[in-house]
């Protein structure tokens, strides 16, 4: 019913399994802020795509959707972490330590920043930027054209340009 643009289908879906998978979300978590998102987000994908999928039974659906947005959030956050332990492990190598605190610094700024980005702008900047996807690789993880993947990119490096630009007036 949901293919046909049944609202009060969505909306039942939506009550019958919504804190279903936040809890199991939450679960592997830990938290909330996240694990809402990312419910919310799989809810999103099956409306967005009501009329392109086939589902022969729904809750499995919702909940393979869901763990596959947890995973790439997991990997997200590992791959970040990785980056802050190699920024860590170049410390012998830097002979200035406020050179490396200023990177690491900097590296959370821009991190804060990417967070208050519109949802897709973000989604495409890191996965180009931090997770060192291809822009073609990020529009086709997203299922979106290369030029909007494009897009997407450009506009949150300018954002994150005029705010690293305003806070490096405020400061100095």
């Amino acid at each position: 019913m949901i293919k046909t643009d049944s609202v009060d289908a969505f909306n039942e879906a939506y009550r019958r399994y919504w804190d279903l998978l936040f809890h199991v979300t939450m679960k592997r978590l830990q938290v909330r802020e996240i694990a809402e998102e990312i419910v919310q987000d799989t809810f999103i994908i099956l409306w967005e795509k009501r009329h392109s999928i086939e589902i022969s039974a729904l809750k499995p659906y919702l909940f393979a959707i869901t763990r596959y947005a947890v995973f790439h959030y997991l990997a997200s956050k590992q791959t970040i972490a990785s980056r802050m332990k190699a920024l860590s492990d170049i410390t012998s190598e830097y002979a200035d330590i406020e050179s490396l605190v200023n990177d690491r610094l900097l590296l959370q700024l821009i991190e804060t920043i990417a967070n208050e980005l519109p949802e897709k702008s973000r989604q495409v900047f890191y996965y180009n930027k931090l997770l060192d996807y291809s822009i073609p690789q990020a529009a086709e993880t997203f299922n979106i054209s290369t030029k909007t993947a494009e897009g997407h990119l450009t506009k949150a490096l300018k954002i994150l340009r005029l705010k690293l630009s305003a806070l490096h007036t405020s400061l100095f």
